[in-house]
């Protein structure tokens, strides 16, 4: 894997997989051939497709002899406990109706190159003795990438009439929206009111004197929609007024427009005045023309398309229709992949940009289907953003280049970092900060174990001379999140190189993450930290210098040590810190070593492969660093292999790929993303159990496995090219890397054919696997 090879940096295009020149203007690569195409009406919100700006999204389902509908969604829609909830739906019936059963013609396409759903039918007339087509409808439903607007533009070649109503349901709290009509609006919104967990949570934990110091996230917040139908033909006017709660059109051409506010404010009359105002203010002029550059811009900063070359040319890439619910037909592997990918890219770009980082268990995409999920409300794990699983829909977009996409992630965790220190203090009485699984944005941390034998779990255990420790349980004395929250910070500045990012972000959720181990444990006989009571996250519930916490501590140390200008007391805390640390924990056998989950471990509950965290998140193995051995050996005696049907967060791709085990790794991925939920119609909502549906860390443990079979770097900067990729793909690729180095090749048949690198000069750092040099 050492051999280093210098190929020259041309470009050819060549079969299925084609690829294009770098500086192209138009969209890189044929991001259209991944368009998900039904040919039929849906029956329910479970045969819905999403569409998004990054901060509002929209499940868009027809029902078959009834009307389209749109379930509205958005990222700080924040009830008074921290529930995402949904902001609207809106009910589209049309006469003639193109969702007639039998009368018509129809194709629904999630158009990935537009951002956008479009939707065509051709209508048979109502009388059965016709014959032919009566006329063709087209329907556009697009979020606007750069306004707070969602659209659905309504066109015919003859007239027909419209009926566009919010719908309302109560909200699982009792509680239902306000709806007014506003001029020719119609308005309606949620409100908290004064009701609001942050006090109660505040009290909980003995830090009430931080409400003086830390705004309330819940109180009063106010969310809603402001809606406006324009039509032209047949004598209409530009807008239509609104009537018994909705609008009545006769046309060739309608024009429904949903502006979204969430605001927190005691005046509801200002939320609807503001609100009205998105629309009032609304640039229409271009508007379509500005939201598909947005969209070209983000598929040409990078992208993955392989293709299966051991098939037929004639059976590769066909975007196969299922041929029964929750399971892939189409043949070509590296196409089920690579559509999966950029499809997990193009649902996190809906729904990435908002204020807050997108809930891993639905973000805001959930609807009802199934016999369980009957409100649009809910979601399984409920209000948790747990971080073993929200991590996962944000590590890959270093290597995408979707860093912009990253920030709500850091500034939900560093906005609560001040409560966190707070309550460290006043729970452990020393500095720092610990962080749990599930963190709300009052500090609190939830879970099923708050109430076990009686015992309170919200706050750690405190183990007390005389005393036995309390028994065992899931996040006991996981505190690894945060250490791993620290790690993404410090590549996002490795990536970016962003100096700001790094003196207000980086610097100080490093200082008191790690600040808390420092405080936290007592030395062994040797000066080494020793970690106990411990636990090796979810799955050792009883530990002794658990791995993962090790491995972090070693990853971030060094890896901070690295930046040129850290602050003289940073360095001289992070040098101390590093020769404190214990061992990466070892095991040996018939001279082949293995990574342990820990020193000493016991009482097992989950079932994750903590000793693998030493090889990601944490990258101190693998094949960049010439311990690839290592890797293999543990891969092969993990306790838990291919868990869940190698769906959810579990990362054995990722590992296979740092392994060097390219076969492993696309086998693994095949069935990642060839099965979904049989209820559901859109192939990349994941399954539900153990997480919900839409399952987002379903899908970004396997983009991160994806990039990690074509480039890996270590931690001196080398460059390793396809360092697990498989022979039997084809593949076409843009990715990213440590400070704004881009990467792109190309590979055919087992050859690669070309490749570069920007800025040139890290040309010198590229080692290309022995299996693909010549």
């Amino acid at each position: 894997m050492k051999h280093l090879t210098i190929l020259p940096a041309l470009l050819f295009a060549f079969g299925t997989v084609s690829c294009p020149a770098q500086t192209s203007t138009e969209t890189a690569f044929p991001v259209s051939k991944y368009n998900v195409v039904w040919d039929s009406p849906g029956k329910t919100a479970a045969d819905s497709m999403p569409a998004g700006n990054g901060d509002l999204g929209a499940n868009v389902y027809s029902v078959e002899n009834d009307a389209l509908y749109l379930l509205l969604g958005k990222t700080d829609a924040f009830d008074w406990n921290g529930n995402v909830l949904k902001t609207g739906k809106i009910r589209i019936r049309l006469h003639p109706n193109p969702f007639r059963t039998g009368k018509g013609k129809i194709t629904q396409t999630l158009n990935l190159e537009q951002g956008c759903i479009d939707i065509h039918s051709l209508i048979r007339p109502i009388s059965p003795a016709s014959t032919g087509w009566k006329h063709q409808i087209h329907i556009r439903i697009w979020v606007d990438a750069n306004a707070p607007v969602y659209r659905a533009e309504i066109t015919s070649d003859e007239n027909f009439d419209i009926r566009v109503e919010p719908e309302f349901r109560e909200r699982l709290d009792g509680t239902t929206d306000t709806l007014s009509a506003e001029g020719n609006r119609l308005v309606w919104f949620y409100t908290n009111g004064e009701r609001s967990a942050f006090s109660r949570d505040l009290a909980y934990y003995n830090i009430t004197e931080m409400s003086e110091t830390h705004p309330d996230p819940y109180q009063y917040n106010t969310f809603g929609c402001a809606l406006q139908v324009n039509g032209q033909g047949s004598g209409q006017s530009s807008g239509l007024v609104p009537k018994n709660n909705g609008f009545n059109g006769h046309g060739k051409s309608f024009s429904v427009e949903i502006a979204s506010l969430t605001q927190q404010t005691k005046d509801v009359n200002k939320w609807k005045k503001d609100c009205c105002a998105l629309l009032d203010s609304y640039s229409r002029e271009n508007a379509w023309e500005k939201h598909c550059a947005w969209w070209k811009a983000f598929w040409n900063r990078s992208w993955i398309a392989a293709s299966d070359n051991t098939l037929p040319e004639n059976e590769r890439e066909k975007n196969t229709p299922p041929a029964k619910p929750g399971q892939r037909s189409e043949k070509d592997g590296g196409f089920i992949v690579s559509q999966a990918y950029n499809v997990s890219r193009y649902m996190m770009a809906c729904q990435g940009r908002g204020k807050y980082q997108t809930q891993f268990n639905g973000g805001i995409f959930t609807f009802p289907f199934g016999e369980n999920h009957l409100h649009p409300d809910e979601r399984l794990w409920g209000n948790r953003f747990t971080f073993q699983n929200q991590r996962l829909l944000y590590w890959y977009m270093l290597a995408a280049g979707d860093t912009e996409m990253m920030r709500p992630f850091f500034r939900y965790y560093f906005s609560i970092l001040d409560l966190r220190k707070a309550i460290t203090k006043d729970w452990f009485g020393h500095g720092g900060a610990y962080w749990r699984e599930n963190t709300q944005l009052t500090g609190m941390e939830i879970g099923d174990e708050d109430q076990i034998q009686g015992l309170i779990f919200a706050k750690p255990p405190k183990p007390e001379k005389g005393k036995p420790l309390p028994p065992g349980w899931y996040n006991n004395y996981y505190f690894n999140s945060g250490l791993e929250m620290a790690a993404m910070a410090l590549e996002y500045y490795r990536f970016t190189e962003d100096e700001k990012f790094k003196n207000d972000i980086l610097l100080p959720l490093c200082r008191e993450n790690m600040t808390f181990y420092a405080e936290h444990y007592e030395s062994d006989k040797k000066g080494k930290l020793l970690l106990e009571p411990a636990q090796v996250l979810e799955t050792w519930w009883q530990a002794t210098n658990p791995l993962p916490d090790i491995a972090g501590l070693h990853y971030l140390t060094a890896g901070l040590l690295q930046i040129p200008d850290l602050p003289p007391q940073d360095k001289t805390f992070y040098e101390t810190l590093q020769k404190q640390l214990p061992d990466i924990p070892f095991g040996e056998e018939k001279g082949k070593k293995f990574l342990k989950p820990a020193d000493k471990y016991a009482k097992k509950g989950n079932m994750e492969n903590g000793e693998l965290y030493a090889v990601f998140p944490y990258s101190l193995f693998g094949v960049s660093f010439g311990t690839e051995d290592i890797v293999t050996e543990t891969m092969e005696r993990r306790i838990h292999k291919n868990r869940y049907g190698y769906s959810c967060w579990t990362q054995d791709q990722i590992h296979f790929a740092c392994a060097g085990m390219g076969e492993e790794a696309a086998d693994g991925l095949i069935h990642r993303w060839s099965t979904y939920d049989e209820r559901v119609r859109f192939p990349f909502f994941g399954k539900e159990r153990p997480d919900a549906v839409p399952d987002f860390d379903h899908n970004g443990a396997g983009c991160i496995a994806l990039q990690k079979m074509l480039v890996q770097e270590n931690a001196s900067g080398k460059i390793y090219l396809l360092p697990a990729w498989t022979a039997a793909w084809d593949v076409s690729f843009k990715l990213y890397l440590r400070h704004n180095t881009v990467i792109q090749g190309c590979v055919k048949n087992g050859k690669l054919k070309s490749w570069s690198i920007t800025p040139e000069h890290r040309r010198k750092d590229v080692i290309i696997s022995k299996n693909y040099a010549d």
